[in-house]
């Protein structure tokens, strides 16, 4: 006869959970000790999900923390949180193009939450108020160089600052800022938003040596023969792509990227008579914009591609439209009309398509389809170009699109120790990536300067993306799983609607002739309400739920962390907890397969 198996405490792990009747694992265990847990065979657990505006965040910022600091009305936390992050609080609060919120879960709903607005409350909020600097860690004793003072080259040495690391930045130009301060328009971002900036990572331990090119004179190899043991280059893109058509030489064609930064010098550029303006992108937006603000008569911009395909943002296009320039999609430039050597006018040529069934930029024209449009002005803002000049006998490695060749993860170059970001590597343009590659490579020298094996820590999937995880400064008890949270994820029962906050414009007519801010900074009551919007999705936001309706007591407040815990000795694994947590940081797995 075969001996039954006895039931009860299982060490030789004879049976799971779910193959025995409840309250089996209670029996030979005495009376005092048969807690209700021991029913369980499904396992409540505190993880948090990534909120979907962390994961459309191309810089990291903290974006749920500082957006609960402004819920709580603990600002200095809120504006803590948003500096641990990102160096330029005040300049992304106005230009960056907000994938946060495209990202939201609440944009499905009522509106995607205004975070680009709550960053730049905060910023004008603390704008004249001394903050403590951040010193995460203690000095390290060891010097980097960062060649270029865009917003990744800042962002690098700001990051390598707050880590210990003595950060000095390099810049050829007399001012700081990169084309942020060179290029991009005041009516978008004033002087003083950037100054303000460009003094809180002054504060924090970074020096800036301008009118300090690096080329001839001092080199990379110089750099480092000076003892400066890392370096990270990010001259960005400062010139303007050409384009040869017959009559680009004229008197009166302008360069975009070239046009903004003499009319930002302060250089007097008078157009009083029509101009056009050739291109789709953004910097083509700020010329057009910028050329009506200087007087223009009437401008018109003509682009390659339909006004769904132009990669300038929906808002950019609208604020043009707005203001009278009028669009002419699907058309390229012939040819540049001049008489006595000025321009007179333009004649273009129709785009029929601008993208190959492969989605890659390959324009066709109809040459036999024509149009001329009268201009005293041609601006051609096609495009950005680099100069590399400077890396002339140097091992670094360039592509073919006259970009750096970088490791992804770490930015790294092809020569060790020297690593590379922003508008000079092959990413997107814009303030918040560049931030973001500046951010990752600070991270990146870190461990190489520490003697780090960065190849093994890539292959572990280990190497952080934000300082909050680098440093340990989340200060969150609660694991975070890598899953982004979905509105499924959620219980939108608990969740009203709510009527969003949009940032107020100026009208078009109070535009006119000025370069006033367009946008204006919400008051702190809406700045909280678009707070109290916010779903908190995937992160606890303690909310008691679980401890209110937890039939056992199971949950209670650990008062070591602060936190909700669940005491398992009495959690029967009923999900009650989990189907209640509005935010969905609460998740149930069968028991032992954890």
């Amino acid at each position: 006869m075969t001996q039954s198996k006895a039931l009860g405490p299982d060490p030789l792990k004879l049976y799971t959970y779910m193959e025995l009747p409840i309250g089996a694992t209670a029996i030979g265990i005495p009376p005092e000790r048969r807690k209700t847990g021991l029913w369980r065979y499904m396992r409540p657990s505190f993880q948090e999900m990534v909120p979907p505006c962390l994961e459309g965040c191309p810089l990291g910022n903290w974006i749920d923390r500082f957006i609960s600091g402004v819920d709580n009305k603990e600002l200095d936390k809120a504006w803590w949180a948003l500096r641990l992050e990102n160096p330029f609080p005040g300049v992304c609060g106005r230009v960056c193009y907000h994938p946060c919120q495209e990202s939201c879960n609440r944009k499905d709903m009522d509106g995607a939450i205004s975070i680009q607005a709550m960053e730049r409350y905060l910023a004008d909020h603390f704008f004249d108020k001394k903050s403590k600097p951040l010193r995460p860690r203690k000095r390290q004793g060891k010097k980097t160089a960062v060649v270029g003072s865009g917003p990744a080259g800042l962002s690098c040495a700001y990051f390598l600052a707050l880590m210990g690391y003595d950060a000095t930045v390099f810049e050829a130009q007399t001012e700081p800022g990169g084309m942020m301060g060179q290029v991009i328009p005041i009516y978008r971002l004033p002087k003083e938003v950037l100054s303000r900036d460009l003094e809180n990572i002054r504060a924090a331990g970074v020096e800036i040596r301008t009118n300090t090119p690096i080329g001839k004179g001092l080199t990379l190899s110089g750099l480092q023969q000076a003892g400066y043991q890392a370096l990270f280059i990010s001259v960005g893109a400062p010139l303007s792509r050409r384009l040869d058509v017959e009559g680009v030489a004229s008197d009166g064609v302008y360069w975009g990227v070239e046009f903004l930064r003499e009319v930002n010098s302060g250089r007097s550029i008078g157009l009083n008579g029509d101009v056009v303006v050739i291109g789709g992108g953004n910097v083509a937006i700020d010329v057009a914009l910028t050329a009506l603000r200087l007087g223009a008569g009437s401008v018109r911009l003509a682009s390659l591609e339909s006004r769904a395909e132009m990669p300038a943002h929906l808002w950019e296009q609208d604020d043009a439209l707005e203001e009278g320039v009028s669009f002419h999609n699907g058309w390229a430039p012939k040819r540049i009309l001049a008489e006595n050597g000025s321009v007179v006018g333009i004649e273009l040529k129709s785009c029929t398509s601008v993208f190959d069934k492969d989605g890659r930029f390959a324009p066709v024209y109809d040459e036999a389809v024509t149009k001329t449009l009268k201009a005293e002005a041609v601006i051609m803002a096609i495009g950005q170009a680099t100069d590399l000049s400077f890396l002339e006998g140097s091992n670094i490695r360039v592509d073919p699109g006259e970009t750096i060749r970088v490791d992804p993860e770490t930015m790294q170059t092809t020569v060790t120790g020297i690593f590379a970001g922003g508008d000079i590597i092959d990413q997107p343009r814009s303030v918040s990536e560049a931030i973001g590659s500046g951010k990752r490579a600070a991270i990146a020298m870190d461990h190489y300067l520490r003697g780090d094996n960065l190849r093994k820590i890539v292959q572990k999937g280990s190497l952080a993306r934000t300082m909050r995880e680098h440093l340990g400064l989340d200060g969150n008890a609660v694991s975070r799983s890598r899953k982004t949270a979905t509105l499924d994820d959620l219980n939108l029962g608990y969740c009203s609607s709510l009527t969003p906050h949009q940032p107020r414009k100026l009208s078009p007519v109070d535009r006119v002739g000025n370069f006033k801010e367009i946008k204006t900074v919400m008051s702190l009551e809406e700045v909280n309400e678009e707070a109290m919007r916010c779903l908190s999705c995937g992160v606890c936001r303690m909310c008691g739920n679980c401890y209110l309706f937890c039939p056992d007591g199971a949950v209670q407040l650990d008062s070591s962390t602060g936190r909700y815990a669940i005491d398992y000795d009495y959690c029967k694994g009923c999900g009650i907890c989990r189907n209640e947590c509005p935010a969905g940081a609460i998740m149930i797995e069968a028991e032992g397969e954890g």
